[in-house]
Parts: C-alpha cells; structure tokens; sequence
C-alpha cells in the first residue's frame, strides 16, 4: 500500500508546519487542496463547533501550500478557529485545541475552556497536561505545582489521534481527491483516507517533550518520580501508539528492580513486533496482501486506537499479536 508512505510523510510535513506555528492568508488553487479547501468553507458555513474546528484544520493545512492573500489579513484557519472556541468550548476537543492556541499564541480568553478541563476532564491526562503546560508559561510556581498534581491524579489518556480520526473521516467524506500516479488504486477513496489518517497526526500530543523534560530517568526528586510513573503508567496503558511507546521508553529506562526491567522489556519487545508487523503489510502492493483495506483500518483505529488497528490488521492476517520466543528488534545501526 504505497499511500501509507505518502500518509506517513504528509502528517510530517503537518507537524513541521504546526510547530513552526506558520499560516497566511488565502485560499489554495491546486488540484490536491481544491476539494479540502471547498469541504473546509462547507463545514465553516454550517456554524456549528466541530465541523468549524475541522474546517480551520483543513484550512491550515491548505495555507500551508499557499503564499497568496494581503499582509497581515487574518488567515481562515484562524478565524474558524476563534469561532469554534468561542461556540463550543464546553466541548473537550475544543476546549483542548483552545488552550492549545494559548501556549502557543498567547491569547488565553478561553474561560470557557479552561472550566471544562479543570471540571468534566479532571481525570484525564491530556487535558490536565496541556493546563499545566499553560501554568508554566503563566509562571506562578504554587499554580504550577497544583495542575501538576492534577496530572498525576489523572486515570485515563484520551487517544487524540483516533479520536481525530473519527472526525476528519466523518466530515470529509464524499470529497474525491486526485489518484496517485505511483500504482494502479481500486479505490477511488484511498487519497481522502490518507488524508485522513495523516493530518490528525499534526494536532495530537503536543506536550510530549514538555512530559520527557519533567520526567527524566533517575531523577532525584522521589515525590516527582512517582507522579511521573502515574503518568506514565496511564499513558501505556491506553491505545494510543505514540503514548505507549513514548511511556514504555520512559518506565524501561527507570525501572527501579529486575522484575520491572524485565516487564518493560518484554512490553517494548512487543511494541516492537505489533508495529514492524503492521508498517509491512501497509506497506506491502495490494496484490501480495489482500487482507489489508483502508476502510477496514480507520474504522479499527477509531475503535481501538491505532494499536489496537495494528493488533486487528495482524489477526486479520494471521500473524500473531505477540512475537514468538527469542525474537528481538533488530537494532539501529
């Protein structure tokens, strides 16, 4: 499936340009982003939260391609942006995506917001994370200390990437982009479920290196290291990829016995197994692996997770979840 290596490097490209913060004004003209910028005003003129939040994620990704539009005129993606905080911010996604903006921008009047988080996703790990990651800048050390407290209380790890998914999915559908010239498709829907799957990528975990700077190995704070390993624990146990392998790393690198070494270990070993394994049959030709169907995939992704996807893509083709005995990663050189 080579649309996967394509999927893979369109949610870098998204990620390169969500951290460099960039946007300008204008509408994009090429064939590719035509049909995303028209579903993207649609989704805006309905005035409605999340599909104005989708529209201002389709339109950021489009502004990226674009150098048109007057100097300091307000990009779309911002404006829908504004209009979906201030519409809908009792809504969890939204209320995320608004404190978001605020460390990254600056512009905090998100009370809305912030009320949401600190009260109906007290218990979970993102939110409280990105709360605290707002603290931080705000610099009062007592406010600091307390939303971290916060973070480590929390017992769940909302999986924003298939969560992301599921709405892309649902608010793009019937929009017909190019076919790739790199292969004969079947499926005239492929280009959309890339897009799909690769631009939530851009707009998930944002506080990750905020996370492996307060929780390094060996720290000689103990109240911290064990905050940190009720973070960590959260985050490996839910079915998020990304949050898997980032807090096995984590736990393996400070396992504090040889019992706690050898269960991250053998973790990180299946990790290892489960993605080696479902990165080769995305990206294997159609005709040599007929159980592998991108329709299939996404719907397994908003179930389980894209871990969970993985573990049902090999199941689906008779590989097992777990890795047989004594295999071992191989290693980078």
């Amino acid at each position: 499936m080579k649309g996967r290596k394509r999927l893979v490097l369109l949610a870098a490209l998204m990620a390169s340009g969500v951290a460099a913060g960039s946007s300008v004004a204008g509408a994009p003209d090429a064939d590719f982003h035509g049909p995303l910028w028209q579903r993207a005003q649609e989704l805006a003129a309905t005035g409605r939260p999340l599909e104005l939040l989708v529209a201002s994620r389709l339109a950021f990704s489009q502004e990226l391609s674009s150098v048109s539009g007057a100097v300091g005129e307000p990009a779309w993606s911002d404006v829908w942006l504004e209009q979906a905080i201030r519409t809908g911010s009792d809504q969890p996604m939204i209320a995320r995506a608004a404190v978001s903006r605020c460390i990254a921008t600056g512009r905090c009047d998100i009370a809305a917001a912030l009320q949401t988080l600190r009260t109906r996703e007290a218990d979970e790990a993102v939110s409280q994370l990105l709360l605290w990651r707002m603290e931080m800048d705000r610099g009062d050390a007592g406010s600091v200390a307390l939303a971290w407290e916060r973070v480590a209380g929390a017992t769940r790890f909302v999986d924003e990437y298939s969560e992301g998914v599921a709405l892309f999915d649902r608010m793009t559908r019937g929009v017909r982009l190019p076919m790739p010239d790199d292969g004969p498709s079947t499926d005239p829907d492929q280009p959309r479920l890339e897009v799909v799957h690769a631009l939530p990528a851009a707009f998930a975990m944002t506080t990750l290196r905020d996370v492996h700077q307060r929780c390094r190995a060996g720290g000689a704070d103990a109240a911290l290291d064990e905050s940190c390993r009720r973070l960590l624990a959260v985050m490996a146990d839910s079915g998020s990829l990304l949050a898997n392998s980032f807090a096995v790393s984590k736990l393996l690198a400070d396992a504090r016995d040889a019992a706690e070494r050898a269960r991250w270990q053998e973790r990180r070993r299946e990790l290892a197994w489960i993605t080696g394994e479902a990165v080769a049959l995305l990206g294997a030709a159609p005709d040599a692996v007929p159980k592998v169907d991108m329709h299939a995939y996404l719907r397994w992704t908003v179930e389980s997770g894209e871990l969970g996807a993985m573990r049902q893509l090999l199941a689906a083709n008779g590989i097992p979840a777990r890795p047989p005995a004594g295999w071992e990663p191989a290693k980078a050189p």
